[in-house]
């Protein structure tokens, strides 16, 4: 019967307009206005169902055959978005996904779901949680069967030898559509794994790396065709140069830019670069010599992101880089600036660019370029800012249990999450065309994970690491200043990686 109103449920859900943001999940249901209710029924009256959720619905079925807990309690700990704030039906679409989540996996194993978390989503909170798991793994007391934290918070876990290794887990099905491709082998570590993302958090669905375009300055300039040059595989950074040559150099400061934000990291992966290599025995760690393809992407980029006439410059990213620009562009925050038409084309991570339609702009959403033609495909980094991973601590008291769940959390986790913020926000409610939904689907159909903002020296509750700082200055600097940077941060970090392993090796002979 459950399943027979979820199904309702997921129906209306598809149908309704709904906002979610990315910090408060769907805590206000905005008025919408007729252009967004156009671009709906358009969407809608194309969209066809999802061909995955069936399968995910016989594999759930299939999975609870070999396995009941009944009168057993799955407890779920972490903090702020990532669970409802109550064990009920909310009215708020995002809260409600994850009821709907916990109450599948509740009827179809004969389990009680619990979430314990602390509110909010600010770092004090994150530090909470980890303390928490950290305390209760030395405690010996198995308190919590799963918890999740942003990448960036989980360094201390990993030093403090406090998470399970969940390569170890038969379930966990790396091959199924529900895991983001490539994803074990990016997130392992000397052969053991102690982070999940992807649909297992709704995250995944926010922390693609993408460009929007402002389609007034485009049609300005007399440029179209952008969608079909994506769809076709052409979408490269010399593409990209070669269209934005069109918008005048903006020499008197006052015009439009033809590129803002840009992002170093963003940058690299999209050329296929991993920021964290493995040797032969899968240990990670980062070259210490800067490569020749840094190197050429350095003395590339930096002459054009760091020409105050072409591009929207801060010289890297900075803690006070709002005040910069308000300061230098007198504009508070840059998707004002964008939407104000002063710039052609945007770095920006997916959930900012959902942002987007609370201004009066029309905006079109792409995936970040190719770093060459003969590129096969394009590479959307996963922002650790906003990476969300579902991780294990060592101290859990039943691992079969845990191992199932994870499974099913993921596979559910595309059925439920995927519906309400991808179909429903990113695809038919944000952008103003019918065509920005096919690039969202490569964007989050080609996404990239990097072990850089776990396993970085200086990584913890409040900043990213030396190595995630280098590399996004990494395009608005010269080879020969980042060399010189490069070879010692790149020490530092190597060495903070041995101390991790080597207490993960003490950890696993006591």
């Amino acid at each position: 019967m459950f399943k027979k109103i979820l199904s309702f449920i997921l129906l209306l859900l598809i149908t309704v307009p709904v906002t979610v943001s990315c910090a408060d999940t769907g805590t206000s249901n905005k008025q919408t206005s007729q252009a967004d209710t156009e671009t709906t029924e358009v969407y809608q009256s194309a969209e066809e169902e999802d061909p995955l959720i069936p399968v995910i619905n016989d594999y759930i079925s299939s999975l609870a055959k070999g396995y009941n807990f009944a009168g057993e309690t799955f407890t779920y700990f972490g903090t702020g978005w990532q669970a409802p704030s109550k064990e009920e039906e909310t009215g708020d679409v995002m809260s409600d996904a994850y009821y709907f989540r916990q109450r599948e996996i509740e009827e179809t194993f004969e389990l009680t779901w619990h979430n314990a978390f602390t509110e909010g989503n600010g770092d004090p909170e994150f530090n909470a949680t980890v303390e928490m798991v950290k305390q209760d793994v030395l405690a010996g007391v198995g308190a919590y069967d799963a918890a999740y934290g942003i990448d960036m918070h989980c360094q201390l876990l990993l030093i403090n030898d406090a998470l399970y290794d969940v390569s170890v887990f038969e379930k966990l099905d790396f091959d199924r559509e529900w895991w983001p491709d490539g994803f074990e082998e990016d997130y392992s570590i000397a052969g053991a794994m102690y982070f999940l993302s992807g649909p297992i958090v709704s995250s995944f669905f926010q922390d693609g790396s993408s460009v929007v375009f402002n389609k007034q300055v485009a049609e300005d300039y007399g440029i179209d065709g952008l969608y079909d040059l994506v769809k076709s595989g052409e979408w490269t950074f010399d593409k990209m140069f070669e269209i934005a040559s069109a918008v005048p150099e903006n020499k008197s400061g006052s015009g439009v830019y033809r590129y803002g934000n840009p992002g170093g990291i963003t940058t690299l992966v999209a050329h296929g670069m991993s920021l964290v290599k493995f040797d032969e025995n899968g240990t990670p760690y980062y070259e210490e010599t800067l490569s020749k393809e840094l190197s050429d992407i350095a003395d590339r980029f930096s002459k054009i992101y760091s020409d105050d006439t072409q591009t929207v410059n801060l010289k890297g990213y900075v803690t006070d880089r709002w005040e910069k620009l308000e300061e230098k562009y007198g504009y508070e925050d840059r998707d004002d600036m964008f939407a104000d038409g002063r710039m052609l084309f945007m770095f920006t991570p997916t959930d900012d660019a959902a942002d987007l339609r609370r201004l009066d702009v029309k905006f079109g959403i792409l995936p970040v370029p190719k770093g060459s033609a003969d590129q096969e495909d394009y590479v959307s980094y996963a922002f650790p800012e906003s990476v969300c991973n579902v991780f294990i601590p060592k101290s859990i008291k039943n691992p079969a249990k845990t191992d199932v769940i994870l499974e099913a959390m993921a596979a559910l986790g595309y059925k439920y999450f995927k519906q309400v913020y991808y179909d429903n926000m990113l695809k038919s409610r944000t952008v103003y065309d019918y065509e920005s939904k096919d690039m969202i689907d490569i964007i989050f159909r080609t996404k990239k994970y990097d072990l850089v903002s776990i396993l970085d020296k200086g990584a913890n509750m409040n900043t990213a690491g030396i190595m995630t700082n280098l590399f996004n200055f990494s395009v608005t600097e010269s080879s020969e200043s980042l060399a010189s940077r490069h070879f010692i941060n790149s020490k530092i970090a190597n060495s903070n990686i041995k101390t991790i392993l080597k207490n993960i090796e003490a950890g696993q002979k006591r």
